[in-house]
């Protein structure tokens, strides 16, 4: 009697023993990491911040407290993103990465990496290895820039004769570009009126990031003169102004147009006549005259002469 009463408290204690159904199990360690986008973009023009950031989400898909370390490689470019973050249960956090570049620095393109790691499950180490990674794309911009001098920004010339007015252009943004060129269209305009005669064998030039292009541009100066005043030496002479300008073609096509110019200032001159030259002519014109003159009297010396002889022979 005895011992069946000791197998019944027995059976009965196995009837309280707690079974785990489906939805209480614990699965392994796991972490899941995404990117609001694939392209962290880096503008590098002169004054900017030289940095770019994206936004990024980790979370934790168990019931279960995790640790979770965050990487970030760039291939070289500094980055900041916090180290590490620990999720509760089925939680989630967004962090952002900034990425830093160079001002100046070359368009290009790099690789970056994020990596999320789970490094603990409620303050001990995972029984498995739980990562993810994203891939994003750096992409540091393209800025336009561009320095235009000319070589001789004041010339004197004679009028009526060809000469050739030479500028230089310096690529100084940080990638090919390529450049229209162009007299001032007022500057035209005037100097065509003047008389001038223009010639600008390029008008659209290819230059390399930190590269320079020498431009030539062939003039003719006027030979009409009688209407410029004369200076302290008596030439006649006129002063007129050729404004030259360039503009980065990438620049047009992203919503401004950069550009430079440079200006030269042409001095065209005419020699007047000398008035020792006036003289000269007026003496030998006068001399002309007389010699003229004379020749005329000894021609009717000799015809008179003619006659008185011809009335003695008579």
């Amino acid at each position: 009697m005895r011992i069946r009463a000791l197998a019944l408290i027995f059976i009965l204690s196995f009837s309280y023993i707690p079974i785990p159904s489906a939805q209480a199990q614990i699965g392994a360690p796991d972490v899941n990491l995404e990117c609001a986008s694939g392209t962290v973009d880096i503008e590098v023009y002169p004054g900017s911040s030289a940095a770019g950031s994206v936004t990024c989400t980790v979370s934790n898909p168990n019931s279960y407290q995790e640790k979770i370390d965050i990487q970030v490689n760039a291939e070289g470019l500094a980055v900041s993103a916090p180290s590490s973050i620990t999720l509760g249960p089925n939680g989630e956090e967004d962090f952002i990465i900034t990425v830093k570049g160079e001002e100046r620095m070359s368009k290009q393109t790099r690789q970056m990496v994020v990596t999320a790691t789970v490094t603990e499950v409620m303050g001990a180490p995972p029984p498995n290895i739980a990562q993810k990674e994203v891939n994003l794309i750096v992409n540091i911009k393209q800025f336009a820039g561009l320095q235009l001098e000319a070589r001789e920004p004041s010339i004197t010339l004679e009028s009526n004769v060809e000469s050739i007015v030479n500028f230089t252009l310096y690529n100084t943004g940080n990638s090919r570009d390529n450049f229209l060129l162009a007299v001032n269209s007022n500057s035209m305009d005037n100097l065509l009126t003047a008389g001038f005669k223009v010639s600008l064998p390029k008008t659209k030039v290819q230059v390399d990031e930190g590269y320079v292009e020498m431009i030539r541009l062939f003039i003719e100066t006027p030979d009409d003169y009688n209407s410029w005043d004369t200076n302290s030496d008596g030439d006649y002479e006129a002063t007129f102004i050729l404004e030259f300008e360039a503009r980065s073609e990438f620049s047009c096509n992203n919503g401004g147009c950069f550009t430079e110019f440079a200006t030269v200032t042409i001095t065209v001159t005419h020699e007047a006549e000398s008035t020792v030259g006036l003289i000269t002519n007026a003496a030998d014109n006068q001399i002309l005259v007389y010699g003229g003159g004379g020749a005329g009297v000894i021609l009717l010396l000799l015809l008179v002469m003619a006659l008185r002889k011809r009335k003695k022979t008579e």
